[in-house]
């Protein structure tokens, strides 16, 4: 039963959010920050009986959690979201705030409501025990805003005190070391999930003639438990792989839900086919999204909805129904998010981190509807202040279109870095953020007919550009 405290911080809060609405706001933190000055019990109080996922980790977050709300939303569930990422404990309590109304009218139709929150590492350590959630997936753990975490053993120990204060089943990704270690004390209620070692196989790119010492990123290259260096005989990107401590026996677990795809088709563009798989099911979609790293976001999304369907006892949430509602999922804001504009496309592709940059950038290096490439740099307190991190990005290796253009508050370094790896200066198009929507235009009239302009923001960057995208074009704005 909530407290007269809680239940008074959850009016103040729908009041808040009332009226930030009116004035066209999103709304996504304030509600929630008041109602945990006003009641510091509120995560707490408004979780008590809910069903509750939550989903962690540097990159993959948004979209994991968008693709499972999507496939428990054609369960027939109600699903309460922070759709928009405000994913601190101030973006969680004002979920479950707004959830509260949206919830009881679900009830009434007879609907069960889920809440699928997506949480920052950092958040995690402080809310998984007043949340008490049903399941935890852990996607992985890279740099990220060195200036706030530190280095990966902080981010690990916060995802680690967060999941000491749950009984929630614990869903980890096998191909990462740091994240697969996190199962220590925890056996009994850890399932893993990660890609297929064929695929693995195929997409080794480094030393791929010494089967059992393949070069590593520096995120993971040692083992935690001894400090030996990993030996490698698979490889997908960054350190997620087929690892091995030669010291300790450390190694890549074996998998509960596995994901792969088919040789002959190209994950950089839409609609390639992948393989999901548990135990001896399997089911073979088309994936709407683009990218490799869509596929570990995928069987996360069918592993987590599986499992919960298990917690919940319900039947309907088998491998083949999960797999078929994933075929159907439409990006998330920002995530592969396609805007056609006459003839033409745009697509938003979020980069924080030098993996997710390296990612993005080997998509739009294969892709065949790639026409030019808009970088955008910005250093507010949400993107990290420091920009450095663009100088671990292998820019060397990649293929980018010859319309090259940069923005953001930092186009100075990111202008710079493209011209050490190699970049004609000439070629760069560049100006100032306050000029960015003038350089936007011009990239997308030079894009021709039928071709794609690849938009590569930070995260302020890019919540600045979509919403000069949303009048223009009458998109969603991004709490919707």
């Amino acid at each position: 039963m909530r407290s007269f405290r809680t239940t008074a911080a959850l009016l103040a809060a729908g009041g808040i959010r009332f009226g930030l609405r009116l004035f066209g706001k999103g709304a996504t933190t304030l509600p929630g920050k008041v109602a945990m000055r006003l009641s510091p019990r509120f995560l707490s109080d408004m979780s008590e009986g809910k069903k509750i996922i939550m989903i962690t980790g540097t990159n993959g977050k948004t979209t994991t959690t968008h693709m499972i709300t999507d496939i428990l939303r054609s369960a027939g569930y109600h699903v309460q979201t922070n759709v928009s990422g405000a994913n601190l404990t101030s973006g969680l309590a004002t979920t479950l705030a707004a959830g509260a109304a949206a919830e009881r009218a679900a009830t009434r139709k007879g609907q069960e409501t889920v809440y699928v929150l997506e949480t920052d590492e950092a958040a995690f350590a402080k809310a998984a025990g007043p949340l008490r959630p049903k399941v935890c997936l852990i996607t992985n753990l890279f740099r990220d805003q060195l200036d706030r975490y530190g280095e990966l053993l902080y981010t690990r120990d916060c995802i680690e005190k967060g999941l000491g204060q749950t009984d929630a089943r614990v869903l980890l990704n096998a191909d990462d070391s740091m994240i697969s270690a996190l199962r220590k004390g925890r056996e009994a209620r850890v399932s893993f999930y990660g890609i297929n070692e064929e695929t693995m196989q195929r997409n080794i790119v480094t030393n791929p003639g010494k089967s059992t010492s393949m070069a590593t990123a520096s995120d993971a290259e040692y083992c935690i438990n001894c400090m030996r260096k990993f030996e490698y005989s698979g490889r997908s990107f960054g350190h997620f792989g087929l690892y091995s401590c030669p010291s300790c026996g450390d190694k890549r677990q074996n998998l509960d839900f596995s994901a792969g795809y088919d040789n002959s088709s190209n994950p950089s563009n839409a609609g390639f086919e992948m393989t999901l798989s548990a135990g001896s099911d399997s089911s073979t979609i088309i994936l709407p999204i683009p990218g490799i790293h869509n596929i570990y976001n995928s069987i996360a999304a069918v592993s987590a909805c599986m499992i919960f369907g298990k917690e919940v006892n319900d039947n309907k949430l088998s491998l083949a129904f999960c797999a078929d509602a994933l075929s159907r999922v439409k990006p998330a804001f920002g995530r592969m998010e396609k805007i056609a504009v006459g003839g033409k496309t745009i697509c938003l592709l979020l980069v924080k981190n030098p993996v997710g940059l390296d990612r993005s950038l080997t998509l739009v290096s294969q892709a065949d509807d790639a026409d030019g490439i808009f970088l955008l740099l910005n250093s507010n307190i949400a993107d990290g202040k420091d920009v450095s991190w663009i100088w671990d990005v292998d820019f060397e290796s990649k293929t980018l279109p010859e319309r090259i253009y940069v923005s953001g508050e930092r186009f100075s370094e990111m202008a710079l870095r493209l011209v050490y790896s190699g970049v004609d200066r000439k070629t760069i198009r560049f100006m100032e953020m306050k000029e960015s929507g003038v350089l936007f235009d011009e990239a997308l009239a030079e894009c021709a007919e039928g071709k794609c302009l690849y938009v590569l923001p930070n995260y302020t960057a890019m919540l600045s550009l979509r919403q000069m995208l949303v009048k223009r074009y009458h998109l969603k704005d991004f709490w919707k």
